[in-house]
């Protein structure tokens, strides 16, 4: 007699899975994975809920009219298949602007870990999602925006720059009226209001109500500013924010330094008729730029500031009439992250005696003389306090040969 054991394996495992396969039920089953959806429509500005409206589920070639109870406003509309990319469409009838939400495909819920069968492909599921909307009227006014751009850092200022409004889906916001945190859709519709850009100064910017759309959740990004970083996105919500604030930081970079100079090299003019002598170069850390905010700049207060000494103390300086001549003939020039002081003694003396010798040449005021690195006022200082932080007097002193 001849034993088939193969087959009776075979049939011993089909009743087997036939009793305990998919929860015992014997039926067919297709892996067809339905999601329905719940929820309240709502008017955006009064958070009232509507009765009067008609919800619309599209996905692939599929158009499904939702049911709404005329009494709560609520909605059920489905199924969706998982999976699928979704949309919904809310229409609020007269007096409500259109409502469209596109959305990613939703996935079916994972198998129990204890299933004897586990093959979520080929089991059958049904979720019932909470999404909640907002309609918004038409013609409803706006009230005017007003925001508020402040400076952070060691010297902040009313700021003064660029401003950009633009329309975003994804409002922090939307979340508050739904009844699940989150499940909230949002209106594509309202990516097509119109961005707004603008200059501000004195630190604040009024979008006005007439160029904003009501219940449009709008990112404010500003850049632009002097010294200070472009903003991340601020989101507001047209109506339901009047005012809102913005910090702006300082731009990330190393303080002046003094690395080299030739300070103990400088030397007085051996005649009254040299061209340049008193020659200081300073060389900073990165390129630098004058921060003087007083008349003339970094040069007239360099100017204003020389002081010489004679053999006989008779040639004297000529005297200061102009903001925007430095008739004392003092020169500063800077040159990427070099500063070069110079002086002209045959335009700088008012009078020259013959015989006399400069003795000494002094530059005076540098604590009032300002430096920057370039593009960055929020880091402003004075040269005297590069020169003493190099361990260097405050007064540069160039002495006779």
């Amino acid at each position: 007699m001849r034993l088939n054991v193969g087959s009776r394996f075979s049939s011993a495992f089909a009743v087997m899975f036939a009793v305990l396969g998919c929860g015992g039920d014997s039926g067919p089953h297709t892996g067809k994975h339905d999601i329905w959806f719940m929820g309240a429509v709502v008017n955006g500005v009064t958070s009232a809920p509507l009765t009067d409206y008609t919800i619309t589920l599209v996905w692939g070639n599929n158009t499904t009219k939702g049911k709404v109870d005329g009494t709560t406003g609520r909605f059920v509309v489905g199924p969706l298949q998982a999976w699928n990319d979704y949309g919904i469409l809310i229409d609020g009838h007269d007096g409500y602007r259109a409502f469209s939400s596109y959305n990613a495909g939703i996935a079916p819920p994972p198998p129990a870990a204890t299933a004897l069968s586990s093959d979520i492909y080929s089991s059958d599921t049904t979720q019932t999602l909470n999404f909640d909307a907002s309609l918004f009227p038409t013609g409803i006014t706006t009230p005017d925006l007003t925001i508020g751009i402040a400076e952070t850092g060691p010297d902040p200022k009313a700021a003064a720059g660029n401003i950009r409004l633009q329309p975003t889906a994804q409002p922090t916001i939307q979340s508050s009226p739904s009844e699940v945190p989150g499940q909230v859709w949002s209106n594509d519709n309202d990516l097509y209001a119109a961005a707004i850009s603008g200059t501000f100064s004195g630190g604040t910017f009024v979008a006005t109500g007439d160029k904003l759309v009501y219940g449009v959740s709008y990112a404010i990004t500003t850049y632009g500013v002097e010294g200070y970083q472009p903003s991340g996105p601020t989101n507001v919500q047209a109506g339901v924010n009047t005012q809102a604030t913005i910090l702006i930081n300082p731009l990330t970079v190393s303080p002046l330094q003094l690395v080299s100079n030739t300070v103990s090299a400088c030397r007085a003019p051996a005649a009254l008729t040299d061209t340049m002598s008193a020659l200081v170069t300073l060389t900073f850390n990165q390129a630098v730029e004058d921060g003087t905010q007083t008349p003339g700049g970094a040069a007239e207060v360099l100017d204003n500031g020389l002081l010489i000494t004679t053999s006989l103390a008779t040639s004297i300086l000529a005297t200061n009439a102009s903001a925007t001549v430095q008739e004392r003939g003092t020169s500063l020039v800077i040159a990427g992250n070099v500063v070069t002081l110079s002086w002209n003694a045959s335009t700088g003396l008012l009078t020259k005696w013959t015989g006399d010798v400069v003795r000494n040449v002094y530059y005076q005021n540098l604590t009032s003389l300002m430096l920057q690195p370039k593009g960055h006022p929020e880091l402003r200082t004075s040269l005297g306090q590069l020169l003493s932080s190099a361990l260097l007097s405050t007064t540069i002193t160039c002495v006779g040969m």
